[in-house]
């Protein structure tokens, strides 16, 4: 039966204690109000001599009127039970108080049920359905983000709409993953309207500008001690979330030994919910280097100009993971000493591409994150194969390797973590020294000078066990300070090794470390680590003590 402004309808007809079921129901929600009375019986008797009973009448059929986002089979199936012979005024509320809680399971929460006033003719009982639709949308807070961008990116709660709190919720959170310097937060109340809903968005937002200044002790073999970095960046550049940022790096005790720039601009795409990230690296250097930039680090003198494409999948429950596709120009300059198992520092140029996923998996008292790539580069395509002949023997331009890593803090008793990683290369061919595998420094193997050994194949565990918060209940100001005692290990293989060279390398080191974060942006870190193992300069029992400060906006 088709639907029309009266509803469809739900009958329940009986004969000879035979109940049949023969109507339907409308989708649709209406206003409270009261019940009438069944007529008293003739043989009624005094009520101070008898208990008042309530009046009985046969209910067949509900008529449900009002409902646009409910099946109306699901409608049936809640009001069915009420229907028969002789019920009461109790059991239309029943069914009433079933057919809201049915909106509430699905998602419905400013939907009422009421039962408007009227006569029980033909046995049928009308229920009316408010939704409470959105009668405004108001945006409240907001300095430098664009109200009507916001607006768009919550639908689920524009004028007219029912609002379903499952979709407000998943929209509601990805408006929020979408800058850190911005947190929206719905307040729903009663519109002007009688059964409509007024929905406001509290907007707390910072100005998306951050900047950081940091000194620290992460320097590769042969160099001076101390490295200074500066970056900023801003995240909303033309109200459309596009940022970009620059960093600069330098050896302020000798400007000669290493300058390092790089820049980055990331942008939505449109497409897919994708984002692109295109970024550009710049070293200069007289010394062999490994570099730690924005995280990754980068062996050789020269200049990286590349782009990475970013497809988060659908948001799930504690569970975060991503696809990322990229592409890399690599251009590495006339070295002055050789590194790794180069046998000559002479230029090359050559494109890289990499197939990429990072996942994380938060649990209570848990969070898990884990990544993977393949890296290879194609035959002929922009690269030359004398000139990885001339870096390394038998180092092909055609070249494929992968690599992990798996990182695990877990909450243990009495406020102490136990934090857990593990990264690694697997390379099917030798690898010119700009693509392998590194080892030592404070990200990998504590007691070595950054970059202290390269290999084609390699493993790095480490496990470091945190203090609980070191933090007296009026210390406002501290974030964070924890004492950490930690062992690190690398292993490194080195395939088809040159003659009189090593086929492999071990690093390993063990310490203590303190970690603290003041007044919200001052961050560091100082650990102390013994060495295990001779490597270069580095000899078992040469104590190093890494550290790191670092302001933060």
């Amino acid at each position: 039966m088709a639907q029309d402004v009266l509803g469809d309808w739900i009958y329940y007809g009986y004969f000879k204690s035979m109940h049949k079921f023969i109507g339907r129901t409308l989708l649709t929600w209406g206003v409270i109000s009261l019940f009438p009375p069944a007529w008293p019986s003739a043989h009624a008797e005094p009520a101070a001599e008898t208990e008042e009973v309530p009046p009985a009448f046969d209910l067949l059929m509900f008529q449900v009127d009002g409902n646009t986002v409910l099946d109306p089979q699901l409608i049936e199936k809640t009001v069915y039970p009420f229907l028969g012979p002789g019920k009461s005024i109790e059991d239309v509320d029943k069914a009433r108080q079933a057919l809201e809680d049915v909106y509430r399971k699905n998602g419905y929460p400013t939907v009422i049920v009421e039962i408007p006033e009227q006569d029980v003719v033909n046995a049928s009982v009308r229920l009316q359905v408010v939704e409470g639709t959105v009668e405004r949308l108001k945006i409240s807070g907001s300095r430098y983000y664009e109200l009507g961008r916001i607006r768009a990116d919550i639908p689920a709660l524009a004028a007219g709409k029912v609002p379903h709190m499952p979709e407000v919720q998943q929209q509601l959170t990805a408006l929020n993953q979408t800058s850190a310097d911005r947190q929206v937060t719905p307040v729903f109340r009663a519109g002007d309207t009688p059964g409509k809903t007024e929905v406001e968005l509290h907007v707390k937002d910072e100005v998306p500008l951050h900047g950081s200044l940091e000194v620290n002790g992460r320097n590769p073999e042969s160099t001076s001690r101390t490295r200074l970095i500066g970056s900023l960046r801003y995240d909303n550049l033309w109200q459309r979330f596009h940022s970009a940022s620059l960093q600069y790096q330098v050896s302020p005790e000798n400007y000669d030994e290493v300058e390092v720039w790089s820049g980055t601009y990331v942008l939505p795409t449109g497409w897919a919910d994708t984002r692109l990230a295109l970024y550009g690296i710049g070293i200069n250097s007289n010394t062999a280097i490994g570099t730690s930039v924005g995280g990754l680090t980068v062996v050789g003198s020269g200049d990286i100009y590349g782009a990475r494409l970013i497809k988060p999948f659908g948001l799930q429950e504690n569970v975060t993971h991503s696809l990322t596709l990229g592409f890399d120009y690599k251009s590495f300059n006339q070295g002055v000493t050789l590194q790794g198992q180069d046998m000559a520092p002479t230029p090359v140029s050559y494109p890289a591409f990499q197939i990429g996923y990072d996942g994380s998996w938060r649990q209570p008292g848990a969070l898990t994150s884990l990544g993977a790539a393949a890296n290879f580069s194609v035959r002929g395509l922009g690269s030359d194969p004398q000139e990885f002949e001339n870096r390394r023997k038998d180092a092909p331009t055609n070249y494929a390797y992968l690599t992990a890593n798996l990182k695990h803090l877990r909450e243990l008793f009495w406020d102490f973590r136990l934090a857990a990683r593990a990264s690694g290369q697997l390379s099917y061919s030798p690898l010119i020294s700009n693509e392998q595998f590194s080892a030592g420094g404070p990200m990998s193997v504590r007691g070595y000078h950054q970059t202290q050994q390269l290999g084609d194949d390699g493993l790095n565990t480490s496990l470091e066990l945190q203090s609980p918060l070191l933090k007296r209940q009026d210390w406002d100001f501290v974030d964070n300070l924890r004492l950490s005692a930690f062992i690190d290990y690398a292993y490194l293989w080195i395939q088809d090794p040159l003659p009189d060279t090593p086929s492999f390398y071990r690093l390993a080191g063990a310490g203590i470390g303190l970690h603290a974060q003041l007044f919200k942006h001052w961050n560091g870190e100082v650990e102390w680590a013994y060495p295990f193992y001779r490597q270069g300069t580095v000899d078992v029992g040469n104590q190093r003590i890494d550290f790191r400060l670092a302001y933060e906006f």
